[in-house]
C-alpha cells in the first residue's frame, strides 16, 4: 500500500474535541480533505457549528468537565473509527497563586473528562476489535513550565494513561497514542503570551528558533492516527521544535 493510500481516510468516522479552533480546527481541516466523516465537539458553540457546517460534519457541544456531558457525546457520537482527544484547558498561573477550584478545573478537563472519553470510546473500539486513539498532550509534561505547574501534571497523567490503555487493548487491535506539542500559534498559547507568561524567554530554548502551528500539528496527528503509523503505540510524540532539548 502507498503512503498516500495509508493517508486516505475515506469513509472513516473520527470524533475531534476541542473542535472549534487551534489544534482541534486544523486536524478538522485536514481530516475532511481526506474523505473522513466528521463528528466535531466543543463548548464553543458558534465556531463550532460553523466548521462544521463547512466540513459537512455532525455538531455536538459539550463540556468536558462535566462527567455526564462526556458520556452523552460517547453515546451520541456511536461507534467511532478514530478519536482525537484533543479538548483541554491551561490556566497559566504561577503554583502557588492557583486556587483549589483552578486545580480541579484543569485537571478535571485536561486529565478527568479526556480520560473518562477515552474509556467510553475505547470500549467500543475493543469490542470491535480496531480503532485509534489520539490524545493530545503537551511538551511541558516532560520539561515542566513555569505558570503551567497543574497543566504539566495533567499532561503528564494523559501520557501515562495512553501507555497503559496500549499495552491493556494492543491485543484487541486498538492503538493508543500521544502527541505533546510545545508553544504553538494557537488562541490558547497567543494568550498566555500577552499576559507575559515567558514567551520569549521561552523561544530563545527552541532550536528551530520559532513556535509551531496548528497546521503543522495536525499534520502530525494525522500521521500518527493513520495506517502509515499502524505499528506504534503507547507512545508520545513530542513536537516541539527541539524545546525539551534546547
Amino acid at each position: 500500500m502507498s503512503l498516500a493510500q495509508d493517508l486516505d481516510f475515506t469513509g472513516r468516522r473520527i470524533l475531534v474535541t476541542g473542535a472549534a479552533n487551534g489544534f482541534g480546527a486544523a486536524m478538522a481541516g485536514l481530516f475532511h480533505a481526506a474523505g473522513a466523516r466528521l463528528v466535531l465537539a466543543d463548548i464553543e458553540e458558534q465556531p463550532l457549528v460553523e466548521l462544521a457546517r463547512r466540513c459537512g460534519a455532525e455538531a455536538h457541544v459539550f463540556d468536558q468537565a462535566d462527567h455526564v456531558s462526556v458520556e452523552r457525546l460517547a453515546n451520541v457520537a456511536g461507534p467511532v473509527d478514530i478519536l482525537i482527544n484533543n479538548a483541554g484547558v491551561l490556566v497559566a498561573k504561577p503554583l502557588l497563586e492557583t486556587s483549589y477550584e483552578e486545580i480541579r478545573r484543569i485537571i478535571d478537563i485536561d486529565f478527568v473528562g479526556a480520560l473518562r472519553l477515552l474509556q467510553l470510546v475505547g470500549r467500543g473500539m475493543v469490542e470491535r476489535r480496531k480503532g485509534v486513539i489520539l490524545s493530545i498532550g503537551s511538551q511541558t509534561a516532560f520539561s515542566g513550565g513555569e505558570n503551567r505547574a497543574v497543566y504539566a501534571a495533567a499532561k503528564a497523567a494523559l501520557s501515562q494513561i495512553t501507555k497503559a490503555a496500549a499495552v491493556e487493548w494492543g491485543p484487541h487491535g486498538v492503538r493508543v497514542v500521544c502527541l505533546a506539542p510545545g508553544r504553538s500559534l494557537t488562541r490558547m498559547s497567543l494568550q498566555t503570551a500577552k499576559e507575559g507568561q515567558s514567551g520569549d524567554r521561552g523561544l530563545a530554548r527552541v532550536p528551530l528558533g520559532r513556535w509551531g502551528t496548528a497546521e503543522e500539528i495536525a499534520k502530525m496527528a494525522m500521521f500518527l492516527v493513520s495506517d502509515a503509523a499502524s505499528y506504534l503505540t503507547g507512545e508520545t510524540v513530542i513536537a516541539d521544535g527541539g524545546y525539551v532539548y534546547g
